[in-house]
């Protein structure tokens, strides 16, 4: 689809038209996911839980393909939030940056990777740190009788070898986010702009300003 909209907002003295802003909230996505400190890092991903009750956590921006509009994270296939998508695979991811007083909502349609090539890639690209997650002795939410790690406590100053930490490999999932609805809103003094993009197979397929 070829948007055509001639009119446009002004964001930090730079015009975008529908078209543009489009560009903007995947670049925007993709700069959280590789720049640790950007206010798009991380974000918020709600699925519906057993009760068909509204279940939301913060997650880490691991990878943002923008050409297939897909966004990756990870996470422990023990935990209620895989649960929640094997049994329902819709999936929103809310993102805002104080500083750049930028939101973006996106749904998609989460697909789950599993001791296979894409899951083995990320376990090899993860930090001895980002892998305790994936050590602990129980599922994450397990009920303890004293505060606990999860894991042994020894590594909470020694971090784990690669010896020590594969065999936790088979707990570790990757969540790849295929998405097929965009929300982008600039929050200004003078006034918040909005704009919705749809997407099937990676392609827009429909757009327009909305009310903020």
């Amino acid at each position: 689809m070829t948007i055509q909209n001639h009119d446009f907002i002004t964001i930090n003295d730079a015009k975008y038209n529908l078209q543009g802003i489009e560009v903007l909230a995947w670049k925007k996505l993709v700069n959280g996911s590789v720049k640790k400190k950007n206010g798009f890092r991380t974000m918020c991903v709600g699925t519906v839980d057993e009760n068909n009750a509204a279940a939301i956590r913060i997650v880490v921006n691991r990878k943002v393909d923008e050409v297939h509009k897909t966004v990756y994270f990870h996470t422990d296939n023990r935990s209620r939030k895989h649960s929640d998508l094997l049994k329902d695979n819709r999936i929103s991811l809310l993102f805002y940056d104080a500083r750049q007083r930028v939101q973006i909502v996106l749904k998609a349609r989460a697909s789950l990777h599993t001791n296979d090539a894409l899951s083995n890639d990320r376990w090899k690209a993860t930090s001895p740190q980002a892998r305790l997650s994936y050590m602990t002795l129980e599922p994450p939410n397990t009920r303890s009788d004293q505060l606990t790690l999860g894991y042994e406590e020894r590594f909470a100053i020694t971090k784990p070898t690669d010896e020590e930490s594969n065999p936790f490999e088979k707990n570790f999932t990757v969540v790849a986010c295929e998405v097929y609805e965009l929300e982008f809103l600039y929050l200004d003094f003078h006034g918040n702009r909005k704009a919705n993009f749809y997407y099937k197979n990676g392609i827009v397929t429909n757009c327009f300003w909305a009310v903020p």
